[in-house]
């Protein structure tokens, strides 16, 4: 393990980097809105005017910035939507209930430690920066199960890397008393493929996408069978912005030409239903692009999931989101719905949520992603629209109120899924033991 004992003296662990993550949100608001309004709240989405904070339903919660504050008033006003101003400078909120400030003084505790010469594991008590990913991923690579390689550049020229754990490696790791009825080489090949990190500001995501890594990695019970595809960090340009600017940042770091507004929404830009429910305003929060896989993060993940594909073995798609303890499958437009094998997806679903509970007593809900607002030019919508992956999720976790989720919670929410992908797995890989 890379944690070292500290003792019972004073430690500083860093948290966070020097400059202020928050300084982008100064003057920012949240609006709590009185009435639901599906369509007035999509219609101020797609035009770039607020950035909804609901992520389970019909959203009542909206940030609004200084420069849009005036005409989203205009707009609730004559759609006779009263608000509450619920925060009045998001900034200073953020900074003062910050669960992760810079210099966290704990006494007399474990802590986890990732630097260059020693991170064999993930971090469970902290978030991890971009680079201690790398840290990790770096030593991840001398394991003989595991082959790590980068799929491609980032906007800012960030590697983008692809996690392949391999089924072979674990004969002779089967349960005393116990062999698979058929070598794990005469297998049907079958391949699993996950993501993570595509949204910027969702730092769970990539936490847990990498415990499931390790998890998988080290335990022979846990995928047997399957070959694993996983890319813990689809988004790295962003992520690093989230530590530096703005805790909240969503998209790529895209320089939009003819535009004050950078970014493109990276799960808006996939070539399935593109541009349905998306914004075409580069100041959205969904601005889906120029054009469909017009940024090099999507471009990367695309080629690589075509090649993981290309022996038509690829049985299932999770894009690792969060938050709101959901388990979505596709169609995001609710106009190319019900989608091929929904009835599959939903059982299947219903197996994963019905694990995590047993583990916390977290309730995860499997639905329709078009039984929301339209969203389309999703990962999950593009895997089963072109690959034909049977099953494709969008998996949003723990909790239900905020993208900024406490560090406490890294290690419950990893040992849930965790305990919910086993089971899928299950599934996906049915051969049994024989005594």
């Amino acid at each position: 393990m890379c944690w070292q004992q500290v003792g019972v003296f004073l430690l500083a662990v860093v948290t966070s980097v020097a400059s202020d993550n928050y300084r982008e949100l100064t003057g920012n608001q949240v609006w709590k809105l009185n009435q639901e309004d599906e369509a007035t709240v999509q219609q101020l989405v797609v035009d770039g005017l607020v950035d909804p904070l609901d992520h389970s339903g019909p959203s009542t919660s909206l940030r609004v910035t200084p420069e849009t504050a005036g005409l989203v008033k205009e707009v609730l006003d004559q759609a006779g939507i009263t608000y509450q101003v619920i925060v009045q400078d998001l900034a200073r909120y953020l900074r003062d209930n910050d669960v992760t400030p810079l210099v966290q003084v704990r006494f007399g505790l474990t802590a986890q430690t990732c630097t260059s010469l020693n991170c064999s594991a993930p971090l469970t008590d902290n978030y991890m920066t971009f680079e201690q990913m790398e840290y990790y991923l770096a030593q991840l690579n001398s394991h003989p199960r595991v082959s790590v390689s980068s799929i491609g550049k980032s906007i800012e020229g960030r590697d983008i890397w692809m996690v392949h754990i391999n089924r072979s490696g674990c004969e002779g790791q089967e349960p005393i008393g116990m062999t698979p009825r058929i070598a794990y080489s005469a297998m049907k090949r079958r391949t699993v493929w996950l993501e993570g990190g595509i949204h910027a500001r969702e730092w769970i995501s990539p936490a847990v996408t990498l415990q499931i890594i390790h998890n998988i990695t080290h335990d022979c019970s846990m995928g047997r069978g399957l070959e694993v595809y996983v890319v813990p960090m689809a988004n790295p340009d962003g992520y690093v912005h989230t530590w530096t600017n703005n805790r909240l940042w969503r998209k790529n770091r895209r320089n939009n030409p003819d535009s004050s507004c950078d970014g493109v929404d990276l799960n808006r830009n996939w070539d399935f239903d593109y541009g349905v429910g998306a914004s075409p305003n580069p100041c959205g929060e969904t601005y889906r692009g120029t054009s469909a896989f017009s940024e090099p993060e999507t471009q990367a993940l695309r080629d690589a999931m075509l090649q993981v594909n290309s022996t038509g073995t690829l049985q299932m798609v999770m894009a690792v989101h969060s938050y709101g303890q959901l388990l979505l499958f596709p169609y995001g437009n609710p106009a190319s719905n019900p989608a091929p094998q929904t009835e599959e997806m939903k059982q299947l679903g219903i197996i994963f949520a019905n694990t995590v509970k047993t583990v916390h007593g977290k309730n995860y809900v499997v639905k329709s992603s078009g039984s929301f607002s339209p969203a389309s030019g999703a990962t999950d919508d593009w895997a089963k629209g072109v690959l034909k992956t049977t099953y494709s999720y969008t998996l949003e976790l723990r909790d239900k109120s905020s993208f900024v989720l406490d560090p406490d919670e890294i290690l419950p929410t990893g040992q849930e899924v965790l305990e919910g992908l086993n089971m899928v797995f299950l599934a996906l890989a049915p051969e049994k033991y024989t005594q």
